[in-house]
């Protein structure tokens, strides 16, 4: 018996910072294409917000992952696909009270049923903290 075959798609976009309703709309094309032949769409790190912890608008944009990731979740269902949304940047409570709070660096494996089938939560070497 022959090992079923996949077909991947690894999607690279050209990352506006902070605009992720663009970034969105760029990453949703690109899947809807890849759908009409790939079993798997797999999008860059930090593919909706870019990597600009130190402008203020950058906790905000980070606010709306978990809108997005249901974005995600619906395409993957309706396009009958399986999708890596790159990582999402979620704020996350101090560990210790009175430190700031800091961000996460999540990666989701999303099953072309829309269901959450498995994270990473990427181990940086770096902290960044509320400013």
């Amino acid at each position: 018996m022959a090992a079923r075959k996949y077909k991947v798609a690894l999607i690279q976009t050209q990352i506006e910072a902070l605009e992720v309703v663009r970034n969105y709309a760029k990453a949703e094309s690109y899947i809807m294409q890849a759908a009409k032949g790939a079993h798997l769409a797999v999008l860059p790190e930090y593919h909706l917000t870019g990597w600009e912890p130190d402008r203020p608008e950058f906790k905000s944009a980070c606010s709306t992952w978990k809108e997005h990731l249901e974005k995600y979740q619906r395409l993957a269902k309706e396009l009958d696909i399986c999708i890596v949304p790159g990582t999402m940047i979620k704020e996350c409570e101090a560990a210790v009270e009175g430190m700031p709070k800091t961000f996460q660096n999540i990666a989701y494996f999303l099953d072309n049923e829309g269901k959450v089938i498995g994270q990473y939560q990427k181990k940086n070497v770096w902290c960044v903290s509320q400013r």
